[in-house]
């Protein structure tokens, strides 16, 4: 499997090029056809675990647009990435617009050249409620893919075990060493009563960089930014060793460690922070097992020298530089990155770029618990968690693989920081 999987990719990169002149110039030749008001199919690809807003999406396009039908496909999330990979390495085949679950296979895509430049769709007054979010995925001053749903990260809490404590809850004053001092006088107990001031994750687990993304730094590549990622992961190492406020990685090993929402609905862990989908995740969980948990949400602390933020990755929309509809490709990309589409996904219990009162209204609808979810759309700054680099995912292993060796206590920091600066010298191309 492995081994077809590593040929299709290969395969990719050699006919991708090869292919793309032939269909560029096609396109140039076909896309005027669409502009007239005759009636144009166009082929709508997206995985599976967006069809039930995707298709909402696709009817309120269709009302808006008669002309322009729109034939949705939705692949198994597992399979969707090789299949988009796939599809474009012979020019796109049917395929007109597209979705991305991540910024990263954005850049990716805008490598390989097999993406048509959304500037004009971006410029357009239907997405100017969102253009500093647009200008996030600018490359080289273009854009090629437009944000139509993202994530947000927030503190999440036990309010019992801090009334226990008779620790104050957590608000956007918070700094970084007010979380420290609050997780160690949450920490108590000991056996089957601990109770850990923090959250910690598997050793593997990388969310401990969101304290370096808040702060600017996205990509380990470059050498500022690897320096705050250091300097959140040794964060995180003293928050255990040191405070005592965590669990020791060590003992974090398969599902007892993946299990974070367990760990903090038995009520072992004070706070953790997370992303908005923990919130559906815990109120799920409360509801099939009947588990009474007092929890609240509240802004991500901040550090010293820092403005409140928080980050989060977008979830994209790009149309096939191949596509021989793009005006009527580009409408519906359009349109999914509108408000009106916003609104559809929100109120499926998502978070979208757009902060209107009417798309939050429609978040905030049906979600009764926690009682501060506000937090999640307030007005705050958002930084983007991955960068528009194809080489971020290279990185982002050879940081994972040492940090990891780190947080067992395998290796120090300054040993950690030179092998990373070496391994991406030597393995990243």
């Amino acid at each position: 499997m492995n081994r077809m999987k590593s040929l299709l990719i290969s395969t990719f990169v050699i006919v991708l090029s090869a292919g793309l002149l032939g269909a560029c110039s096609s396109n140039n030749s076909e896309s005027s056809k669409d502009s007239s008001d005759k009636a144009v199919t166009i082929n709508y690809y997206d995985w599976t675990d967006e069809q039930p807003y995707m298709t909402k999406i696709v009817s309120a396009f269709q009302e808006k647009y008669p002309n322009i039908k729109v034939n949705a496909n939705f692949i198994p999330s597992s399979d969707y990435v090789q299949k988009m990979l796939v599809n474009l390495s012979t020019g796109g085949g049917d395929m007109d617009v597209f979705a991305s679950q991540n910024t990263s296979n954005l850049s990716e895509y805008i490598s390989k050249q097999v993406l048509e430049p959304l500037d004009d769709v971006a410029a357009s007054s239907a997405l100017s409620g969102i253009s500093e979010s647009i200008n996030q995925l600018k490359n080289n001053d273009h854009i090629y893919g437009l944000p139509y749903r993202t994530s947000k990260w927030a503190l999440f809490y036990n309010k019992d075990l801090f009334d226990k404590a008779g620790v104050t809850y957590p608000d956007s004053t918070w700094t970084w060493d007010d979380y420290e001092q609050a997780a160690k006088k949450l920490t108590s107990g000991s056996g089957q009563s601990k109770v850990y001031g923090s959250m910690s994750y598997q050793a593997d687990n990388t969310w401990w960089r969101v304290l370096a993304n808040i702060q600017g730094a996205n990509n380990p590549l470059n050498a500022d930014e690897l320096k705050t990622f250091m300097k959140a992961v040794e964060y995180n190492y003293n928050l255990t060793y040191t405070s005592g406020a965590q669990q020791p990685f060590g003992e974090l090993v398969g599902n007892a460690g993946a299990d974070f929402t367990g760990r903090f609905l038995q009520g072992n862990v004070a706070m953790m922070w997370n992303g908005d989908w923990a919130v559906q995740m815990l109120n799920d969980a409360i509801a099939q097992k009947g588990t009474k948990v007092n929890y609240d949400i509240a802004p991500l602390p901040h550090w010293e020298d820092s403005e409140p933020a928080t980050t989060g990755s977008f979830a994209v929309v790009m149309v096939n530089k191949a596509s021989k509809k793009i005006d009527a490709a580009k409408k519906f990309a359009e349109f999914l990155a509108s408000e009106d589409a916003a609104k559809i996904i929100a109120d499926n219990g998502l978070l979208t770029p757009w902060t209107t009162d009417a798309v939050n209204q429609a978040y905030l609808t049906k979600l009764s618990t926690p009682a501060n979810a506000k937090v999640l759309v307030d007005p705050i700054k958002v930084l983007s968690q991955v960068p528009m680099d194809p080489l971020f995912n290279q990185g982002l292993s050879i940081v994972k693989e040492e940090a990891s060796l780190y947080l067992l206590q395998k290796q120090s920091i300054e040993e950690t920081t030179k092998k990373i600066e070496s391994r991406i010298q030597k393995e990243v191309k």
